[in-house]
């Protein structure tokens, strides 16, 4: 057979891009996109041939899946110490659309993915042809940067190949010395013309050219000055929200602060962490207080309770730190807004500055509560949080779940707060059973996911993993309570009991076991605490769920 131009584009592609670091690749089946998919069978087979790169593909049917489970594996990379941009690729049309709602979480959270989308030619753009609408665009400002690349023609792939990869990965890492949203890292939309003949042509790979951009993944960046160090307060409050790291429980134990940290903060540990603070701020000894801080530092992004969100809103002193993605919007009332934690808070200018009555008095309030008796959802979700040992890494729904968490989990001892991931970048329950096998896939961790069964069913196509396809260690656990309790919780609870439930709880009546038994994917149902504990200490040795009926 004789080399096509769209086949050779598609291998040059491939080839320019692991070359620069992308070895993950998730791939929608689609006809536009056949030269990428043919070069991507080749690279990711167990032989690849000669000159071809060695890539990891992941076939997915559904495209909003496959962008959550490549947020996923970014997330479970960059988690492992690994952080590389994860490629997504997708035939025209409707396709490209499904991939928004991962493509609005990587942006909001900062996750490098690549979205690299078939399209027509030119010639067949505005002309009525199948499949195919406006696609350069489509991803507004929720992409760092995007690019319309014509149809290519032979002779000229490697060169154009290799300077499109050298810039998507670049801008997909981010941009530190901009001060806009391009300082993050996030998606990059490639939107690329394949003009027939799109399939197998048999040619050969070849090693593209080398430009600046070293090999391996994204490099982690410092911050060019040192700030300066805190302000010494007697009475501060260090606040962990999502991804904020051990480096939040250091600043609290340098300077003798309480510190309240979420779940997913990657901080909830030590013997400055407050577990049930939540609690703590809802009661008059909490409002007391929560008027007496001198300081509040926020580490991360919060965005889990009001009483959290009143304190930081009260603050008669804000500083904030490494608010992620979304840095520019931190509370405007911050005395300073940094993009990263400066070494120099990490220790007390004035080593006399805390009042120990004052971390002790968080302590006696935050006491934590006897662990939940009978059988329910907190007990659920306690189980969940104990499950997080031995090398087991979490994901949370974005929901209720998580929530109950921030109020149940204990500290652990200092540095070893379980690794705990939930797309908190706009807290929706979209994609989370596929993020979830990405984070498995990505890290190479055993995984336990938490989520209520509205967020199961939102996303059931995430549990078909096809027979070819590397099966993730991942054990969801779903609570079954009936529909979307979170509402029940809420404001909306004033309304009529009959309007409640139809338009915010909804009731569903589905049988998630049956379900599963349609993906082939093993399903156990558990109705006490002793059964539920049992399911959690097996062996976990593939894709599982369990039905905690409460």
């Amino acid at each position: 057979m004789s080399e096509h131009p769209s086949g050779a584009f598609a291998r040059a592609l491939v080839a320019a891009l692991a070359e620069r670091g992308v070895e993950d690749y998730v791939l929608s089946p689609g006809s536009r996109s056949g030269p990428l998919a043919h070069a991507l069978a080749e690279a990711g087979a167990e032989s690849p041939p000669l000159g071809a790169p060695r890539v990891r593909l992941h076939v997915r049917i559904d495209e909003r899946s496959a962008g959550f489970l490549a947020l996923g594996i970014a997330r479970g990379r960059a988690a492992a110490g690994d952080p590389r941009p994860v490629a997504i690729v997708t035939t025209s049309g409707t396709a490209v659309g499904n991939l928004l709602p991962a493509v609005m979480e990587a942006h909001h959270s900062g996750v490098p993915l690549l979205l690299l989308t078939a399209d027509r030619p030119a010639e067949l753009r505005g002309v009525g042809a199948n499949q195919t609408t406006d696609q350069v665009g489509i991803f507004g400002a929720f992409v760092r940067w995007e690019a319309d690349v014509p149809a290519s023609e032979i002779g000229e792939q490697r060169d154009r190949a290799t300077a499109l990869a050298e810039r998507a990965v670049a801008s997909a890492a981010g941009d530190r010395a901009r001060e806009d949203m391009t300082a993050a890292p996030g998606p990059v939309h490639v939107n690329i013309a394949f003009r027939e003949p799109l399939g197998a042509d048999g040619g050969v790979w070849l090693d593209p050219p080398r430009l600046h951009t070293p090999t391996g993944g994204i490099p982690i960046l410092v911050p060019a000055e040192e700030p300066l160090p805190l302000p010494p307060v007697a009475r501060g409050v260090v606040i962990a929200g999502d991804g904020a790291g051990d480096v939040a429980r250091q600043v609290a134990e340098a300077h003798g602060w309480p510190l309240l940290a979420e779940p997913t903060s990657l901080a909830r540990s030590g013997s400055h962490c407050i577990p049930d603070y939540v609690r703590l701020l809802e009661s008059a000894q909490g409002a007391d207080l929560a008027a007496r801080v001198h300081q509040v530092v926020v580490i991360g992004r919060p965005t889990l309770t009001r009483p959290v969100q009143a304190l930081i809103a009260r603050a008669p002193a804000l500083i904030v730190a490494a608010f992620g993605a979304r840095w520019r919007e931190a509370p405007a009332h911050a005395q300073a807004v940094l993009r990263d934690v400066p070494p120099s808070w990490l220790w007390s200018t004035a080593p006399d500055e805390a009042d120990p009555g004052w971390l002790a008095e968080w302590r006696a309030g935050g006491a934590r509560c006897a662990s939940p008796e009978g059988w329910g959802t907190r007990v659920v979700a306690a189980a969940f949080a104990e499950s997080l040992r031995d090398g087991v890494w979490g994901v949370v729904g974005s929901s209720g779940p998580v929530r109950l968490l921030d109020r149940l989990m204990a500290a652990a001892p200092a540095g070893a707060a379980p690794l705990l991931v939930a797309n908190r970048g706009l807290a929706g329950i979209d994609g989370t059973i596929s993020t979830a096998a990405g984070v498995a896939l990505g890290s190479g961790r055993i995984v336990h996911a938490l989520m209520g069964d509205v967020t199961f069913l939102h996303e059931a196509g995430g549990l078909l993993v096809g027979p070819r396809e590397e099966r993730p260690r991942l054990r969801i656990v779903v609570v079954n309570d009936g529909g979307g309790t979170i509402f029940s919780g809420l404001e909306h609870s004033a309304a009529p009991a009959e309007n409640l439930e139809r338009v915010f709880t909804t009731p569903h009546g589905a049988d998630l076991g049956a379900l599963c038994a349609g993906y082939r994917v093993p399903h156990r149902e558990v109705r006490s605490r002793e059964e539920l504990a049992a399911a959690l200490a097996a062996p976990v040795t593939g894709l599982e769920v369990i039905e905690a009926v409460v």
